[in-house]
């Protein structure tokens, strides 16, 4: 269950670094139960909109829905006054980011570009907790065989 004093505090306060940026995902989503990935809303000061839209049933791998994705994140962002977005992305299991998690990570960064749609960070949650996504990571986990 979410902590709901971190939750009150964070809604309140401007997320600024990216430490904030992994404590306000922490506070809204617990455990990873199911791969998907969540949309979190800034507003122009860095303080979050209440509003969190999951983006469940997404094909294993990227393909051309990614530009629709990004379409209705540019659609809803400008409809909530959000100046910027987070993706959180939910993983059970493995601590780490498998190749085709990276595909996602890196298409939705592009995807949100061409449409103009500013990413202030992506969040892996996984059974461990959160951390932030930095391209520069580590090599991706491959899956056991």
């Amino acid at each position: 269950m979410p902590d709901t004093d971190v939750l009150d505090r964070l809604e309140r306060t401007a997320v600024r670094t990216d430490a904030d940026v992994v404590d306000l995902v922490v506070a809204l989503l617990d455990a990873p139960v199911r791969r998907q990935c969540w949309v979190l809303f800034l507003g122009e000061r860095g303080v979050p909109v209440h509003l969190v839209m999951p983006i469940a049933d997404l094909p294993y791998e990227p393909d051309d829905q990614v530009t629709d994705v990004a379409a209705l994140v540019e659609d809803v962002a400008a409809q909530v006054g959000a100046a910027q977005v987070v993706l959180a992305w939910e993983r059970p299991g493995a601590t780490g980011l498998f190749p085709v998690d990276w595909a996602w990570v890196d298409a939705m960064a592009c995807a949100l570009d061409e449409h103009g749609v500013r990413l202030r960070g992506q969040v892996v949650v996984h059974e461990e907790g959160a951390s932030m996504i930095e391209l520069d990571d580590d090599e991706p986990v491959e899956p056991a065989t």
